[in-house]
């Protein structure tokens, strides 16, 4: 059990210093504030969501995540724009990250729709805490002669400055979005010559609404990541029964498939849910699948009184 664990450490180091340090979720077209703070705000209304994930069943010490965000149309003498406060918090394996960020965006009607300039300043605690494992015997090294490691236990951590920009273009049929995270890539020292850093990121998302019939919709969507050296995309599609209910299956390539439904309760709750069933390749059947569970509350800006939610929540 214990090698276990420093097997499933190990592989999120290594997740964490490349390409998929950013966490992962099934349920991003609900999820846009946790990576773009152009988003702020862009409802016309207060919004308060969150989204809980559990990867991994079969393994120990497997990713655990958390993404908590508020954000409300905000007016500053003639100028419409937007704020709010992304939270989230990461485990794998020795590493757990914190991450809170606070988010400005300035709004810009257009004739095709309504286009938002975001920026975001905050911050990142990065801990890692745990016992490596090496296999014993010729061609290992053990941690106490590793100076990277510098011990045969890891116990460091860190509050990084972080900032990131974003654009946003949304109207009543569709949305864009366009997103680029840690600027200053923050770093931080393990042992005695380990280093860690975030890459920056890129993000770009984007869905359409295909009406059907007066009950029925289709929304397809798609949503890419990358750090310039890897790039990863999932693809889904809902259909969406008067426009309450929906369900719906998306394909993140060489990783999973998703299965997805939700609807929306009285007093503008949106619930949803979807489980990953892992597809790759020698891995798959090893490591189970993943559960997700996300909740939005749009409520008006006056005390008591909800105003009407933007047509398309479900993206948004």
């Amino acid at each position: 059990m214990r090698r276990s664990l420093m097997i499933v450490a190990f592989g999120a180091m290594s997740f964490i210093a490349n390409a998929q340090q950013e966490s992962q979720f099934s349920q991003n077209m609900y999820n846009h504030m946790t990576v773009n703070p152009a988003f702020a705000g862009i409802r016309g209304n207060w919004a308060v969501s969150g989204i809980y994930r559990n990867a991994w069943q079969k393994m120990e010490g497997a990713p655990e995540t958390y993404a908590f965000n508020v954000d409300a149309p905000l007016r500053i003498k003639n100028v419409d724009g937007g704020a709010g406060i992304s939270l989230l918090s990461d485990k794998w394996g020795m590493i757990t990250n914190l991450r809170m960020m606070l988010n400005y965006s300035y709004k810009c009607t257009l004739s095709f729709g309504v286009l938002n300039v975001g920026a975001r300043i905050g911050m990142i605690n990065t801990k890692i805490e745990g016992e490596y494992y090496i296999p014993g015997g010729e061609g290992f090294t053990s941690p106490e002669d590793d100076p990277a490691l510098n011990g045969g236990r890891v116990d460091v951590s860190k509050i990084m400055f972080d900032a990131g920009i974003g654009v946003f273009l949304s109207a009543d049929k569709y949305y864009a979005g366009v997103s680029l995270d840690h600027l200053p890539k923050p770093d931080m020292t393990i042992g005695s010559t380990g280093k860690m850093f975030w890459n920056r990121n890129l993000f770009l998302t984007g869905g359409y609404t295909i009406t059907l019939s007066p009950v029925f919709d289709v929304q397809p969507s798609v949503f890419v990541k990358t750090d310039f050296s890897d790039w990863q995309y999932s693809v889904n599609a809902h259909l969406l029964f008067k426009k309450i209910y929906w369900g719906g299956v998306a394909y993140r390539a060489k990783d999973a498939v998703a299965f997805l439904g939700g609807l929306e309760l009285k007093n503008g709750i949106l619930v949803g849910y979807s489980y990953d069933l892992n597809i790759a390749s020698n891995v798959g059947s090893h490591i189970g699948g993943s559960h997700e569970v996300s909740l939005t509350y749009c409520f008006g800006l006056s005390l008591g009184k909800r105003e009407k939610i933007y047509k398309s929540v479900r993206f948004l």
